[in-house]
């Protein structure tokens, strides 16, 4: 834009588009006050038990295919005091550990551990792992995923973190007949599903 003024002088703005440094410096401001009203609300245990409890359910989700594909008996066994899960590849369906069979291992996210939660999903709970007929194999307690799918108990597993408040608990179920594998937060005094 040009202008001419009194005298006929022709006068030509000098400003750039942009921003001035003062008006940068009142954003940042702003948005340091409000990241710093919001961070504390975020509760980055919850996220991670969420993954903790998902590791779970696709470990067991992942042996009742591995049974249904390879047509022997997948053997899921807790370690509750290490806090990790062992996956038996049972090519002869004896239930224990032999030359040739593969054995791996999930160990829970940082922080994560097995725990019995204040009530279960399905009743009382009395300890992390428990089911109708949850066998114990190498002294842990298993659940047994068989060539067609179905499991040998119905399971719940529970899990939480280090601090323990109810809000941290998660549950993951095994529904024998099926296998079918579900998983669980303790919000207020109830369960409700992971996957809403």
């Amino acid at each position: 834009m040009v202008t001419r003024s009194a005298l006929g002088v022709t006068i030509t703005p000098n400003r750039a588009a942009g921003f001035s440094l003062v008006e940068m410096l009142i954003v940042l401001t702003l948005l340091s006050i409000v990241a710093l009203i919001a961070l504390p609300r975020v509760n980055f245990t919850q996220f991670e038990m969420d993954a903790a409890a998902r590791a779970v359910r696709m470990t067991l989700q992942s042996a009742q295919r591995e049974a249904i594909t390879r047509q022997f008996n997948m053997v899921v066994s807790f370690d509750v005091a290490q806090g990790k899960v062992r996956v038996l590849e049972d090519n002869n369906d004896n239930g224990s550990v032999d030359n040739g069979e593969r054995v791996t291992w999930l160990t829970l996210e940082d922080g994560a551990h097995f725990a019995t939660p204040p009530a279960g999903v399905n009743g009382a709970a009395s300890t992390p792992v428990i089911g109708s007929n949850v066998q114990s194999l190498s002294g842990l307690p298993s659940i047994i995923f068989r060539r067609d799918g179905a499991s040998s108990t119905d399971l719940e597993v529970y899990l939480t973190s280090r601090r323990a408040i109810s809000a941290d608990y998660r549950g993951i179920t095994v529904v024998q007949s099926t296998g079918r594998t579900d998983w669980f937060k303790y919000i207020g005094a109830a369960w409700k599903s992971g996957n809403l």
